[in-house]
């Protein structure tokens, strides 16, 4: 019969190596999850409390071919996505910001409120605005769903200053150049209507579209447009390193912030918008006021059709 042979038993050599091979791996993933509990922190805490606050201004030169080159600098503010349900720390910020840049024109791509919004504080934030000729805006999605562009919004608007534009247009009183606004009501809810806007529009003037989607941005055909300026993307409202916006809005992804050239020679502008949708966070992509200087002639140089002056 032969003898079983006893199962090894770990010399204290190799015990004594065990334990703090163990201990160094229960140490590493201690400080992994320290650092990712750490990270994930950071980032709430800048998507959520610093950067819906946190407004940059853009500026910007854009040479409009159709004005004379001797006609003065026209300067115009653009804002959109406003969503102001009260006045705060963002909305006072956004109103030094935008009267810091004296503007000429101040001009709002839709979406004014959101739900909750009131009279009042619409009220206010747009009566302290102070552009040389005036607000111009149009309405978005938002405003038509949370109700105020059909109830209490037209008569505030009025109130505050503003001019409304709904499928329709205005001259500007400027001395520089023959310049007309016009404005479509909102092509999310399907309540625009380009040709009603452009109606009596002369071709040799400047024209200046309001429109709170870019989605329309294809389909402006031969229409003597020369700038448009849309909202409603947010820019995002969230980017990520590489990847940029994860979510937009249907029919804006080739339009979802900053400066476009569109077929027929007409410039369009997508705002990052000043607030948010749904959910009040933003991360790698600030409220933004843009701050635009029109120019009359062409661009010095070849291909070159705006300058960045900077960002703040």
């Amino acid at each position: 019969m032969e003898a079983s042979i006893p199962e090894a038993v770990p010399g204290r050599w190799e015990l004594g190596l065990e334990a703090p091979a163990r201990a160094r791996g229960l140490w590493r993933r201690r400080v992994a999850a320290a650092v990712l509990l750490l990270s994930v922190t950071v980032i709430l805490i800048d998507a959520v409390v610093v950067e819906p606050s946190w407004i940059e201004t853009v500026r910007s030169i854009e040479y409009v071919a159709a004005l004379p080159a001797r006609a003065p600098d026209l300067t115009l503010v653009h804002i959109s996505d406003l969503h102001i349900v009260q006045i705060g720390l963002r909305e006072r910020r956004a109103i030094a910001l935008i009267n810091e840049a004296r503007p000429d024109l101040i001009m709002v791509s839709g979406d004014l409120t959101r739900e909750g919004s009131a009279p009042g504080a619409i009220e206010t934030f747009f009566g302290a605005l102070n552009a040389r000729y005036g607000t111009y805006a149009v309405w978005g999605n938002h405003d038509y769903w949370d109700k105020a562009a059909i109830t209490w919004g037209p008569e505030t608007l009025k109130r505050s200053g503003v001019t409304l534009l709904r499928n329709s247009s205005t001259r500007l009183p400027w001395s520089g150049g023959r310049v007309v606004i016009a404005g479509v009501d909102d092509p999310v809810t399907g309540r625009d209507n380009l040709r009603e806007a452009m109606r009596g529009v002369p071709r040799q003037d400047v024209c200046i579209l309001l429109s709170h989607s870019p989605e329309i941005a294809p389909s402006l055909g031969n229409w003597d447009i020369d700038i448009m300026l849309a909202g409603h993307t947010h820019g995002g409202q969230v980017r990520l390193p590489l990847l940029g916006a994860i979510i937009v809005p249907p029919g804006t992804r080739d339009f979802v912030e900053g400066w476009f050239s569109l077929q027929g020679g007409a410039r369009l502008h997508v705002s990052q918008g000043l607030g948010w949708s749904y959910l009040p966070i933003r991360f790698f992509c600030r409220p933004r006021i843009d701050v635009i200087t029109l120019r009359g002639g062409r661009p010095p140089g070849l291909h070159v059709t705006r300058s960045i002056l900077g960002r703040t």
